[in-house]
Formats: C-alpha cells, sequence, structure tokens
C-alpha cells in the first residue's frame, strides 16, 4: 500500500488493524489511483524526455510537409486557372490568386456534388414512375441494340434485367420481326417524326394486340428510337362488338325503311281511293246533301289529305341519312332565294331579310334545302301579323357555321321547345293548322346527321328564332 496512504490510516485509525471491513474496498480503490497516478507521472517525464528530443526532428518534418503543400496548392491554383482561361473571350474571370480561392472552389465543386446527387435521384424517381407505367417503353439505338427497357417491357419480351442490353429489339421482341422490318421502320422515320402502328405481342406463347408509338430523338449527337406499347386487347373487344352492334343497327334500319316503304305503299293506294271516292261525292251528290252532309264530306277529304301527307312525312323521315344527290359547294344565299321562289309567299305580306352574307359549304344541296324550307315555311305558315318578317344569317364560330331562321310570329313557350322536335308533335290544333308534326323531326335529324345541332329561342308574343349549326 501507498506510503502516503498508510500515514494517514495511522494517524487517524491508529493502524490499518484498526480499519473497518466495509471501508477496506474503498482504501483498495485509493491505493490503486495512487499507484495510477505514479506510472503516469513518470511515463509523462519518459515522454516530455523523449518529445525533447523528437521535437526538432518533428519540426523539420514539418517544414518539408509544408513545403510539399504549398507545390500542391500552387498546382491546384494552377490547374483551377487553366480552366478558367479556356474561354479567354470573358474578360470578367477572375484568376485563383490564393489558398482562399482554393477553398472557394472546392466549396463550389462540393455544392455542385449535391446537385449532381439530387439529379441522380430524381433521374431515379423518374424511372421507378416509368417502371410504373402499363405501357411497355423501350429505347433502341439506331442498329436496334436495347438501350432502355422499363418494367413492363421487360415482362412483354420475357426478358431479365442486365441480359438484354447485349441484342438487339428484333432478337427479344416478338413485335419487330427482323432486322429488315427495323430498316423500314428508320426509313419512315426520315419522313415522318413519329407514327402510330399494331402489332400482335407474343408473351409466354399468348399473343395479344398492341398499339406502338414510334418516335426518334435526338441526344448528344446521336439519335434513338423511342417506341411505346399499350395493350389494346380490351379496345378491339370493344370495337368488334361495336362493329356488330353498327351491322345489326344497319340491318334494323334497312329493315325499318323497307317497312315504312312497304306500308306507306300499301297505304297510299287505298287513301288515294277514299279521297277520289269523296270527291266524287262532293261533285256528284252535293245537290243531294244538307250542310251537314257536305261538312263532313269536306272534312273528309281534308282527313284523307293529311293521311297522305302523314306517309309521305314518314317515308321522308326514314330515308333521312341515306345521301339524296352528292356532296358538293352549294352557295347558301342561292339556296334560300330558290326555296323561297319554291314557296311563293305573297309579297305583300312577306319580307325576308338577309342579315348577313351565307358561306358557300360542301353538302347535299337537297338536304340543305329542305332544312331552310321547312323553318321558313313554318315562319310564314305559324304568323299572325299582318305582314310576316323572316330575317336569315349566319354567324362565323370557330369550327362551326350557326345559321339561323327568325320571324315576327306569336312565339312559343320554353315549356315546349323540346317537344317540338318529337315526331307527330304539333302545338296547334290540326283542324286549324293541317300539319304532320314530322318537319321539325325531319330536319333535326338530318342536321345531326351532319353532326351539327338545332336548338329554339323564343318565348309567347316574341317570335321565333330557330338556330342551328353545321361544322365547316
Amino acid at each position: 500500500m501507498n506510503r502516503l496512504l498508510k500515514r494517514q490510516i495511522k494517524r487517524h485509525l491508529g493502524g490499518l488493524e484498526n480499519v473497518p471491513d466495509s471501508m477496506l474496498p474503498f482504501l483498495e480503490a485509493i491505493d490503486r489511483s495512487y499507484q495510477h497516478y505514479e506510472e503516469d507521472r513518470l511515463l509523462l517525464e519518459r515522454s516530455m524526455d523523449i518529445s525533447s528530443n523528437e521535437l526538432e526532428s518533428s519540426n523539420i518534418q514539418l517544414s518539408e510537409e509544408s513545403k510539399k503543400q504549398a507545390e500542391i496548392l500552387n498546382r491546384l491554383k494552377e490547374s483551377l486557372n487553366t480552366l478558367l482561361s479556356v474561354d479567354d473571350s470573358d474578360s470578367n474571370i477572375n484568376f485563383i490568386d490564393d489558398e482562399d480561392d482554393i477553398l472557394k472552389v472546392i466549396d463550389f465543386i462540393e455544392i455542385q456534388s449535391k446537385h449532381i446527387k439530387q439529379v441522380e435521384e430524381e433521374i431515379l424517381q423518374v424511372q421507378h414512375f416509368i417502371n410504373q407505367s402499363n405501357d411497355a417503353i423501350q429505347v433502341m439505338d439506331t442498329d436496334g441494340g436495347l438501350v432502355f427497357a422499363n418494367h413492363n417491357a421487360l415482362q412483354w419480351m420475357g426478358s431479365e434485367r442486365g441480359n438484354h442490353f447485349t441484342k438487339k429489339i428484333f432478337e427479344i421482341d416478338s413485335k419487330f420481326e427482323n432486322e429488315g422490318e427495323w430498316k423500314d421502320i428508320l426509313e419512315k422515320l426520315k419522313t415522318e417524326k413519329s407514327f402510330i402502328t399494331e402489332k400482335d405481342q407474343n408473351t409466354d406463347g399468348f399473343d395479344f394486340p398492341v398499339e406502338i408509338g414510334i418516335k426518334q430523338v435526338k441526344l448528344n449527337n446521336d439519335h434513338f428510337v423511342i417506341c411505346v406499347s399499350r395493350d389494346i386487347s380490351s379496345r378491339k373487344e370493344s370495337e368488334n362488338l361495336q362493329q356488330e352492334l353498327i351491322k345489326g343497327l344497319k340491318k334494323a334500319n334497312e329493315e325499318l325503311e323497307n317497312f315504312a316503304y312497304i306500308v306507306s305503299h300499301d297505304l297510299k293506294a287505298p287513301v288515294r281511293g277514299i279521297g277520289s271516292l269523296t270527291s266524287w261525292l262532293i261533285e256528284d251528290y252535293s245537290e243531294l246533301l244538307d250542310d251537314e252532309g257536305k261538312n263532313l264530306l269536306s272534312l273528309m277529304k281534308k282527313r284523307v289529305l293529311r293521311m297522305q301527307q302523314l306517309i309521305e312525312g314518314i317515308l321522308q323521315y326514314s330515308r333521312v341519312g341515306r345521301l339524296d344527290g352528292e356532296e358538293k359547294e352549294i352557295n347558301l344565299n342561292t339556296i334560300v332565294k330558290d326555296v323561297i321562289d319554291t314557296i311563293a309567299p305573297p309579297k305583300d305580306t312577306f319580307e325576308i331579310v338577309f342579315d348577313n352574307e351565307l358561306p358557300t359549304i360542301v353538302n347535299s344541296e337537297i338536304r340543305i334545302s329542305q332544312v331552310f324550307q321547312n323553318l321558313i315555311s313554318n315562319a310564314i305558315k305559324y304568323n299572325d301579323k299582318d305582314r310576316c318578317i323572316v330575317s336569315v344569317g349566319v354567324r362565323n364560330l370557330e369550327d362551326t357555321w350557326e345559321f339561323y331562321v327568325q320571324d315576327n310570329g306569336p312565339g312559343i313557350k320554353p315549356a315546349y321547345h323540346n317537344k317540338i322536335f318529337k315526331i307527330f308533335q304539333t302545338l296547334q290544333a290540326r283542324d286549324k293548322f293541317e300539319s304532320t308534326g314530322i318537319g321539325l323531326s325531319i330536319i333535326k335529324k338530318i342536321i345531326e346527321q351532319n353532326d351539327g345541332t338545332i336548338r329554339l329561342e323564343s318565348d309567347e308574343g316574341k317570335g321565333c328564332r330557330f338556330l342551328f349549326t353545321l361544322p365547316k
């Protein structure tokens, strides 16, 4: 035990024999601390002796190292100045002069490194999104070598990542049959920036149709071909179903048209016969009939005429959609004037106004004449003013012409604006105005089959304004 510790124990306790057992571990710990202290002191003395001898040697080494560092800094400064002086046209270049400038450049390089890392992370993020796409995305060089393929493309090709970049696309993808077809694609891209085609993709022995968008891009003077393929199996099924429905609808329309023609033809003869008999009764037996009998025969004659008009209206309605006459350029100013001459309204009670010049369009002259004839005839027929004024004009919209026929008649309540376009619907009593209720239905069908629309702006007592559009 350390002599200083023994002296203190003897002074305070009278000797080691008087030390309680509980204090022995504590005294032992103090003794060990004294021992460590002595060892450290001796070690320090030896270290100081060694350090004094080595200090001079270390100073010499530090001096040499300082020279080496200075030489490295000078070389770095020269290298950076060389890089900065590549574009000597810029007179505002600040060259590297001292170590602080070098540190600034190093800081700049560190910032750029962080920016590059951020860009790399963004690239990885974009690649992740591309891999999540349902489309198969491939990038090839002009020789057909596969440069990039997203996850879906790899699955479709049945290729593992890592073993496909050494192959040509026409060797691993069933969409591309051979090298000759690849050359045809490159030749087509010389005249077209991009194009879309359809092919069959074979995956695991199963064929399915795909739509392929192909585009050529340039990057760092190198040309690449981007191919985006989409599974269109569902679309093809829908198209096939649509074709079947169209075929069935066409057949049903033909049957309906034939039915309408047969029924109308079979009805014409007896209706015409009833009309003739009615005329004969009026001519031959009018003297034998009283006023009531004459009125009944006159009413019968009107009903027969209405039936004939109804039969003809049904025939016209069923035939809309079958082009009457070829489509050609027609001047609508001439068409409307011819329609007015055909209607031949009394000039003293009728006036037509052209608000502006009507355009020349490409369409069926017969059908377009039918539209204007029906609208102008209705404006005259149902007008309740002493002088009927009809205005015709057009608005030039972006993709369509919007025509209008406006009158100063009694107008129509908004509640009936849709009703008048339905077949067999009239707003006036048939005994007051002979009408089949088919005219507006026919022109609505004509306009809609020309990809146009028709609507009415009117209110009771304020006249009618029919507006319809036709594509340019």
